[in-house]
């Protein structure tokens, strides 16, 4: 390249490949290789001794081979009809050597020989400039580089910007390794479309959401649907850990693409699936306590928690549709848990949930049986006012073909559906399911035969 790689600390790259002076923070990390050059330090360095140490220290050429000091990158691929295109950036890693001490007045000295502030000194300085000051406002402008770095202390001056410090000449032996980032452009402060903010909002909820309990539609409410803008105000949140983190992935785009890197799509999403299939679990779990005790463990009673069985089975099928494109594994787990719920109530839920409830329910005149039994108000009836509308979680299904995978545990439930006591599921919904499968068989190209013991309990785990 014709100009060397100023912010060589932690190369950065734009669609021309030049390196971005206002990006670069000195952390340096990646897959090109290169030995840092080591500097050798006197107690007390005389002005000429230091010119000839920077001379000793600037790059040779001939030192090393060319290609330890060459890095790539990835500037970014897309497809081309049935072709795959991908653009690389090449850089070649320069380095040069900046000193200061009081022998030259506290400014910086650079090895490259250039006149005056040169751009090495240039990025150095507007690195410099971004620690805190110690001086009085009304001195500050007298402050010389040294000085700067005299008062906050060189350990300090590193730590907050984020720069290796070495201790010894032992540690010049280290090698370096060199990459070049990516900048990510950002719209400015105060144009960016309430479009672009609310896509970060929901993809920063979704990571942070994975790393707990909670599943992302349940996730801090108070702090991503509150109404607030949580962009303005300072980053730091006292005692919310999860707030100022939140705040540092919307606001900083270099953390926020490492970590959507780390926690990828496919890792949200399957963990939202799973989540999901937990929710169902404890909907059932709360229905169970209801009958058990009554009110006085909460409003959960059949009705209630039907429609939240349905509500999960909509988001599943919502979210797989939202999350495209996701890999099988991820569709997978979405099939898991959707054949998991139909399952349960199926096999586990065809009863009258109030026979044998110890508490005083006051039953209502005529209630009906699909108010008291949870496999007939989601399965079992055409009336209008079952909450699936005689496709739970069949339609769910249809787009998912890595339901095949539990073809023969939809063959069972088929096969129980129609001698199922209360009265056989509705031929409609069995024609929907039938059908579902002889589309999943053909989608595999395989013959199934029966299913080897065990393999249910592998694939899906009914909640009881």
């Amino acid at each position: 390249m014709s100009s060397p790689i100023s912010s060589f600390s932690k190369l950065s790259i734009t669609q021309k490949m030049q390196s971005s002076r206002g990006h670069a923070r000195g952390h340096s990390s990646g897959k090109g290789k290169g030995k840092a050059v080591p500097i050798e330090e006197e107690d007390e360095p005389t002005s000429s001794e230091e010119s000839s140490d920077e001379d000793s220290n600037g790059s040779d050429p001939d030192d090393e081979g060319p290609d330890e000091e060459r890095v790539f990158a990835l500037d970014h691929c897309r497809q081309h009809g049935t072709r795959y295109a991908f653009q690389i950036a090449y850089a070649e890693v320069e380095r040069y050597s900046i000193r200061i001490s009081t022998t030259d007045s506290g400014r910086p000295t650079c090895s490259c020989k250039e006149q005056g502030n040169c751009p090495h000194i240039l990025w150095f300085l507007e690195q410099l400039s971004r620690t805190r000051s110690l001086a009085v406002e009304d001195e500050e402008a007298n402050v010389t580089p040294y000085e700067h770095i005299s008062q906050l202390g060189l350990d300090n001056v590193c730590e907050e910007l984020h720069w290796e410090l070495r201790q010894g000449t032992d540690s010049d032996t280290e090698e370096t390794q060199w990459q070049l980032k990516k900048a990510y452009s950002t719209p400015e402060a105060g144009r960016q479309t309430r479009g672009v903010i609310k896509e970060r909002l929901k993809t920063v909820r979704d990571i942070m959401a994975t790393f707990s309990d909670i599943d992302t539609d349940s996730y801090r409410q108070d702090l991503f649907e509150s109404g607030d803008d949580i962009t303005m105000g300072p980053i730091l949140v006292k005692r919310d850990l999860e707030a100022t983190v939140a705040k540092i992935l919307i606001l900083d785009d270099s953390i926020f693409h490492h970590f959507q890197t780390l926690v990828s799509r496919n890792v949200r999403a399957t963990e939202y699936f799973n989540k999901m299939g937990s929710k169902a679990k404890t909907t059932l779990d709360l229905l169970d306590r209801y009958c058990e005790v009554g009110p006085t463990s909460g409003q959960h009673d059949l009705i209630q928690s039907a429609q939240t069985l349905v509500d999960i089975v909509n988001s599943i099928s919502m979210n797989v549709a939202e999350r495209q494109p996701l890999s099988p594994g991820s569709r997978s787990e979405a099939a898991k848990a959707l054949i998991s719920i139909l399952s349960t109530v199926v096999r586990d839920r065809n009863h009258d949930v109030y026979q044998n409830t110890t508490w005083p329910r006051r039953r209502p005149h005529g209630e009906p049986s699909i108010d008291r039994n949870l496999y007939e108000r989601l399965i079992g009836t055409t009336s209008r006012k079952s909450p699936a509308g005689g496709n739970f979680v069949i339609q769910a299904l249809q787009d998912l073909p890595e339901a095949r995978h539990f073809v023969e545990e939809l063959e069972e439930i088929l096969a129980l559906l129609g001698t199922i006591g209360w009265g056989p599921a509705p031929q409609a919904y069995r024609d929907k399911l039938g059908g579902l499968i002889t589309q999943l068989k053909g989608a595999s190209g395989v013959t199934f035969g029966k299913r080897p013991a065990g393999s249910l309990d592998r694939k899906v785990k009914r909640m009881k």
